[in-house]
């Protein structure tokens, strides 16, 4: 039986929440990123952020940024590696 001290806490639980949102953000439709946008400048019980929505916007582009970079070394490395043949 499961109690309350073996449950993640809610900060955790948030923390899982954004970084599933943020990996799904390409997915998404322009209308949710945008309320999602809007709903991050006004969220009750926590302090504001100055300029939050910038500052996730900058979060998404580094993401961005390190997945085609990881896509293209990926790209190079399978082109540098000669195909494998048979005996």
């Amino acid at each position: 039986m499961s109690t309350l001290s073996d449950r993640p806490s809610d900060e955790l639980i948030f923390q899982h929440l954004g970084a599933a949102v943020v990996l799904c953000w390409g997915q998404l439709p322009a209308v949710a990123k945008d309320q999602i946008l809007r709903q991050a400048d006004d969220v009750i019980g926590l302090a504001p952020i100055p300029e939050i929505r910038n500052e996730i916007v900058k979060l998404l582009i580094r993401k961005a940024k390190a997945e085609w970079l990881a896509a293209s070394q990926a790209i190079s490395h399978s082109r540098s590696v000669p195909p494998l043949r048979g005996h």
